[in-house]
């Protein structure tokens, strides 16, 4: 579980239940047969993008970790399936691998442990 200062006070987006949506950060780790074609980067993560949103998240972040040659998405999904359905979608592809962490503001977290 990671826990840190991914903490999603600026967005409105709700779950059905009238919560925040849970937060996501994944680490995507280009693969051999991503690099071969590393000139469509912006193209694949705009396919990747759309893909979030049609399973019904939101990219809040995103970043390209130079020294790892990695990217860092912060994203929220309404739920654990929607999540699970977008990484699918991500890597049938090939061209990325992915690890993801669930991530908890640090106020949740404290009720969590203080409880």
């Amino acid at each position: 579980m990671l826990i840190g200062t991914l903490v999603p006070y600026h967005t409105n987006i709700f779950t059905k239940k009238g919560g925040l949506m849970p937060v996501f950060a994944s680490y995507l780790k280009v693969t051999a047969e991503g690099n071969k074609e590393i000139k469509k980067s912006r193209e694949r993560f705009e396919l990747g993008k759309k893909n979030v949103e049609q399973c019904g998240g939101k990219i809040i972040s995103a970043y390209y970790i130079v020294s790892r040659g990695e990217y860092l998405i912060i994203s929220e999904f309404p739920d654990e399936n929607a999540r699970v359905k977008s990484m699918i979608n991500t890597v049938q592809h090939g061209t990325v691998s992915y690890e993801v962490y669930k991530a908890l503001p640090v106020n949740e977290f404290f009720k969590i442990v203080e409880g």
